[in-house]
């Protein structure tokens, strides 16, 4: 049960057991017809149906500057009740998120979420949550075409299928993940090291589950022959024993990051992760001029990298890595050594100079984008490997 009164404060346990009751025979304590909210940074053009409940087009409301919202209302599922409706918006907006890789955002409070019909006024109220740049530099693309919704909104779909299908604690982990997913998108602006440890602990929690610690924990070739002479040296066996203490809290965290990666969102597939950064746009063009060809826009440039230039080794050490700035962020506020947060032609990949004297080092780091598909498709691979083994026990 969520909290009487939320107080514009977000307590996303609550959006979890809001979006799917746990029990069959759950019936809401204030039953009736309720509603939430859908912001997005792209109109949605066609209602999304969605099975259980439907997502209006969006209204676009023009705000002061560069700035735009645009607005979907969402008829919720007779679960949700009339008793603080929005956490299922919350939920939602979390999900429509990590799908469609762009920040969503949905109302903090039920205020508005039993009216039938808005106001002007209710709009604008609305539409303040999330404005979105739609000109001018950082702007957002904010049209997609048919195509491309039809996709995300199949895919949405299929993701809340599987979201009911689980078992209720795998359910509540996969939603923690997913909303990792969604806290870094509506920080990233705000604050790129935030956002880039946000995507990274996304796809940690997930490993976590999906990846023991005895996978990947190490053991010293030369371990045998240190426990032979321990026997005969009361010093040796005293430092031997605080070495396997130590080992023994070494939870491979970084090592478990990467295999997770390689088993889940193999580097042979991460050209169909990842889109490239004018995608969209190009795609827009396209439905109003399809004539023209963009390759020289969207393609492979000379100079860019792509996953297969590099050996599996590299792509290890690529990804180890990933999981060290990350660390660095979290124990020392420092920024990942990224140069640009939104690369407009290097798909994959940023590469860095640093010049010390004669000496120049350089790093391949990931895009944050690259790290945005590897963390939604690696969650969504493990999830419906998991749903399909529990379907398969349910049958013998």
């Amino acid at each position: 049960m969520s909290r009487a009164v939320t107080a514009d404060h977000v307590l996303f346990d609550e959006c979890i057991d809001a979006f799917r009751k746990e029990r069959d025979d759950y019936r809401p304590s204030h039953k009736g017809e309720s509603w939430s909210f859908l912001l997005t940074p792209f109109i949605i053009n066609e209602e999304w149906d969605l099975g259980k409940y439907q997502v209006s087009t969006s209204l676009k409301v023009t705000l002061p500057g560069p700035y735009s919202a645009f607005i979907s209302k969402v008829n919720n599922p007779e679960w949700v009740g009339t008793h603080n409706s929005h956490l299922f918006g919350i939920a939602l907006s979390t999900i429509v998120s990590s799908v469609t890789l762009k920040p969503c955002k949905s109302t903090r409070d039920d205020y508005l979420c039993r009216r039938s019909e808005l106001s002007e006024h209710d709009i604008h109220q609305l539409a303040i949550i999330h404005p979105v740049v739609v000109v001018g530099p950082g702007a957002n693309h904010s049209s997609l075409s048919k195509s491309k919704q039809d996709q995300l909104r199949g895919e949405i779909s299929n993701l809340i299928d599987i979201l009911f299908s689980l078992d209720y604690k795998t359910y509540r982990i996969v939603m923690q993940s997913l909303r990792l997913i969604h806290l870094s998108l509506i920080t990233k602006r705000d604050d790129f090291g935030l956002a880039y440890l946000l995507i990274v602990s996304a796809i940690e929690s997930i490993a976590q589950e999906a990846i023991k610690r005895d996978e990947v924990k190490r053991k010293d070739a030369d371990e045998a022959a240190w426990k032979e002479k321990s026997k005969e040296d009361p010093l040796f066996q005293s430092l031997l024993a605080a070495y396997l203490d130590s080992r023994g809290k070494n939870e491979y965290l970084r090592e478990r990051f990467v295999k997770f990666i390689e088993k889940y969102a193999p580097v042979e597939n991460w050209e169909k992760y990842v889109v490239h950064p004018m995608q969209d746009l190009v795609d827009s063009i396209e439905g109003i001029n399809s004539s023209q060809n963009f390759e020289h826009v969207t393609g492979k440039h000379w100079l860019e990298k792509y996953p297969d230039d590099f050996t599996k080794e590299k792509v290890y050490s690529i990804l180890s890595n990933v999981y060290k700035h990350r660390s660095c962020f979290v124990h020392r506020g420092k920024q990942p050594p990224h140069t640009n947060p939104n690369p407009s032609f290097n798909r994959f990949f940023q590469e860095v100079r640093q010049y010390g004297g004669y000496n120049i080092e350089e790093e391949i780091l990931p895009n944050y984008e690259l790290l945005l598909g590897l963390a939604k498709n690696s969650l969504y691979n493990w999830t419906s490997e998991k749903l399909n083994k529990a379907l398969q026990r349910t049958s013998r």
